[in-house]
């Protein structure tokens, strides 16, 4: 009898350990992540930087409409959804329901950038512009070019402008932020609307590239005589651009690499990598200098 005990025993320790093993730790395993197409630029040079300081870690990326990310990561299919919006009511039920504390994390300050072609005649427009070119009501003949019928840019947009259906409006659901690019390219008759992100980075070669191709329109909050700001740094810190979002980090599990990966983007690293990439940290980290006034010994 003491035998069986013995080995029940030891039986119930391995078992402990292997399935410890199996658990994502902070600096290795893996993950899998659901992010909206329009944050891609962003969410990319996250998971690069992390994997620079954690290269053990592997961290999956499927790029899906914003509803479809919330959707795996709520059914377990996916460890994180980055989306541009919080969790709606009935996500948060799925919480609630669970016992599992929402804790949204806010990543970076992002923006819709509206875009037109090097040889249009649209160069600023107002938000009431805007408004009426999706009621339908003036310039039916410009396309206004979304990423795909489901966009996180269009339900933004929809939204902000208070707009409760678009079926008056010349709306063309395109394959991604990168194929509005193209399309905004070759066709002088439309307009596009893609995350900032895309466009933001002036270091960044395919980013600056697409900035030469095409124009990136300014928009005013008011009235057309007003000022027209784009979706830059220092207009999103000034918060001028009108139509500014966050970046938001969603999950159900708070614990080894995807809680790592998700304080590692919101902590000072990874704010670093949304301001280099042109966007405005969310938390904003205070940059010391200091100058030792000791007077320096002379030169050997």
């Amino acid at each position: 009898m003491k035998r069986i005990f013995v080995f029940i025993v030891v039986s119930l320790l391995l078992w402990q350990c292997n399935s410890q093993e199996k658990q994502d730790l902070p600096n290795e395993g893996e993950i899998t992540i659901a992010a909206d197409e329009s944050v891609k630029p962003i969410v990319d040079a996250e998971v690069m930087a992390y994997n620079a300081h954690y290269p053990k870690a592997k961290i999956n990326v499927v790029y899906v409409p914003e509803q479809r990310a919330m959707s795996l990561m709520m059914n377990d299919s996916v460890n994180i959804a980055i989306v541009t919006r919080e969790a709606t009511a009935n996500e948060q039920e799925v919480y609630t329901s669970n016992k599992i504390p929402y804790l949204p994390a806010k990543m970076a300050l992002d923006g819709v950038a509206i875009i037109s072609n090097l040889n249009s005649s649209i160069k600023n427009l107002s938000a009431s512009d805007l408004k009426e070119m999706f009621e339908g009501n003036k310039n039916k003949d410009i396309k206004l070019v979304f990423d795909n019928s489901s966009s996180s840019n269009l339900n933004y947009m929809m939204q902000r402008l208070g707009i409760k259906d678009v079926k008056n409006a010349n709306i063309f659901a395109a394959d991604g932020n990168q194929d509005v690019i193209e399309y905004i390219k070759k066709n002088t008759n439309a307009i596009g609307f893609i995350g900032a992100n895309w466009i933001s980075d002036i270091d960044d070669s395919k980013s600056q590239f697409f900035m030469n191709t095409i124009h990136v329109i300014g928009i005013s909050a008011g009235k057309e005589n007003d000022k027209f700001y784009t979706p830059t740094t220092a207009n999103l810190k000034a918060r001028k651009y009108p139509f500014e979002r966050k970046i938001i980090l969603h999950t159900k599990k708070g614990y080894g690499l995807t809680s790592a990966f998700i304080r590692f983007c919101c902590a000072q690293i990874g704010q670093l990598v949304v301001e280099k990439s042109g966007l405005l940290p969310y938390y904003i980290y205070n940059r010391e200098i200091i100058i030792d006034r000791k007077p320096m010994g002379k030169l050997p």
